[in-house]
């Protein structure tokens, strides 16, 4: 007597056996979530950490399609039928790409995961199904998002403080500057003298803060282009310096190849990133030092080039230089100043121009040297 058994038990084993004991083995010594599938879908290895990830342990003859997953969905949601899955697009002889997809599992939780499936073929060439693992990625990505919420948030924070704290500075400089003109006494005019420059300082770090908010969104730095000179960017640069070189008994020497050279460009922004990088040097340079600023034009290229013999930068820190308020180096017999902006505004406004910035030294003590290339020269820049 014979009975026609096609139990789903039956089923499961005759698959099962179909499938060599090599399969086996080698899933159980994956460390990560692995199973194999029939070309019919039905799961016919898997081990613990596939079961780990899917909610819950499986009766080895329950028979499920594609993966023990309760649901699929893509990235932005949707659901996905499982005979789409990449393990059954695998299964059918497809070899498709590593998936990202959400998964829901049995327990409730939805996991995101890469699915990584490729095409199992016997002897004769005949497909078996499909060996699929998989990476669960959810943590990275949770991490991913917080960065990215953080990030847009800092910026977000920067940009308002920025405009609330400028709205009250042109007031004090209208006021400094009335002083000024009065013909007042000279202590009190010595005193405004001193406000207004303070102020401008202050209105300086301000809008460094606004434009930091900006460099750190691609394209957000806005620049306005127009027909300019050498000696128009150098004038802006060095009013920018002037006060700190001064004040230091810093020695300034300038070299420039062609003051009327024309370029295309924005100006005050170069200017704001010459600047910046030659508060740097002086902020970094012992006092009574030099400072060396070389401008020339090379074909279509504007270089500029600044050199200081100050504290330096380590090997370790150069490659962080650009990095918003990082201050690693700190100033011979002096505190830290400045935010740590100046080198990130910038490499903004030369990417902007479509230029670029380098920064070498030696090591500690021994100078550093900013280079800065944007193609801008000529009337057809």
């Amino acid at each position: 007597m014979t009975t026609n058994d096609d139990s789903p038990g039956r089923q499961f084993a005759q698959l099962n056996n179909a499938w060599p004991d090599s399969y086996a083995w080698a899933i159980e010594q994956m460390p990560g979530p692995a199973y194999c599938c029939s070309r019919h879908g039905h799961v016919v290895h898997s081990n613990g950490a596939a079961a780990k990830i899917w909610g819950e342990a499986q009766a080895a003859s329950e028979i499920d399609r594609w993966d023990r997953f309760a649901a699929l969905l893509d990235t932005d949601g949707n659901p996905l039928a499982k005979d789409v899955s990449p393990a059954a697009r695998a299964g059918a002889g497809d070899y498709p790409p590593p998936t990202e997809l959400f998964a829901l599992c049995h327990d409730g939780q939805l996991r995101r995961v890469v699915v990584h499936a490729k095409p199992v073929f016997d002897d004769d060439g005949a497909i078996m199904g499909s060996l699929c693992c998989l990476t669960d990625v959810s943590e990275k990505r949770w991490l991913q998002d917080r960065a990215r919420d953080a990030a847009s948030a800092r910026e977000d924070f920067l940009g308002m403080l920025a405009h609330e704290l400028r709205n009250p500075l042109a007031p004090i400089m209208s006021i400094a500057a009335l002083l000024q003109r009065r013909g007042a006494d000279p202590a009190t005019t010595k005193l405004a003298i001193v406000v207004e420059r303070q102020t401008k300082q202050l209105a300086r770090f301000i809008g460094d803060l606004l434009d930091a908010s900006r460099v750190a969104r691609p394209g957000d730095l806005k620049v306005e282009p127009r027909m300019c000179t050498e000696d128009d960017i150098l004038a802006l640069a060095l009013d920018a310096v002037e006060h700190e070189v001064q004040a230091r008994s810093q020695r300034l020497v300038v070299e420039v190849n062609d003051r009327d050279a024309e370029l295309h460009c924005d100006p005050e922004r170069v200017a704001q990133a010459l600047g910046n990088v030659l508060c740097n040097a002086s902020a970094f340079t012992p006092d009574g030092e030099q400072i060396c600023l070389h401008i020339y034009v090379d074909g279509d290229l504007l270089r500029a080039e600044v050199v200081d013999c100050g504290a330096g930068i380590a090997a370790e820190d150069l490659p962080h230089v650009f990095e918003p308020f990082e201050r690693r180096a700190v100033p011979p017999g002096r505190a830290p100043v400045g935010a740590g902006l100046g080198l990130t505004i910038a490499k903004g406004v030369c990417e902007a121009h479509g230029g670029s910035i380098q920064v070498r030294s030696p090591g500690l003590g021994q100078g550093t040297t900013v280079s800065l290339a944007l193609p801008v020269a000529g009337t057809g820049a």
